[in-house]
């Protein structure tokens, strides 16, 4: 999950800067955050911050809006890469209202960007790859039903 704000934190690499990009990668049961100042995430990750002017620039991946909340496109692409994307605030709230529904105690989650090993047994229990195309599907009508394209 990559988020881009501002939260008066330093950056964990220079010390210096304000972090303002922040991201936490979860593999297995292990989680890992960084976060870091603009400058020190183009040099250590230079494709991932053109993907992230990018995407910034793009807007709302499902209306085209003001990014709010962002990260790895739940779905990868055609050629299996997941691509930085954003959301604007009520395509955010509705895609997190619908996820929490399906797997509840995801949105404290996504809020606190801290995996539990309930969330992780619930997730497990699960087909997380239909959820997803599931709330594809939801967030693709609910843009459509209120005219937000």
């Amino acid at each position: 999950m990559l988020g881009v704000g501002r939260n008066d934190m330093l950056c964990e690499i220079c010390h210096e800067r304000e972090a303002t990009v922040h991201n936490t990668e979860v593999a297995g049961d292990v989680q890992k955050t960084r976060d870091l100042c603009e400058q020190c995430f183009q040099a250590t990750e230079p494709a991932r911050a053109g993907d992230l002017a990018a995407a910034l620039k793009a807007g709302c991946r499902y209306c085209g809006g003001e990014p709010y909340a962002g990260g790895g496109s739940p779905l990868p692409s055609p050629t299996g890469i997941h691509r930085i994307t954003f959301m604007c605030r009520p395509c955010s709230q509705e895609y997190y209202r619908f996820l929490d529904h399906k797997i509840p105690g995801f949105v404290e989650c996504a809020r606190t960007a801290t995996v539990t090993a309930d969330l992780i047994a619930k997730m497990r229990a699960c087909d997380f790859s239909a959820i997803l195309t599931e709330v594809q599907d939801h967030m693709n009508k609910w843009v459509a039903e209120r005219g937000m394209r």
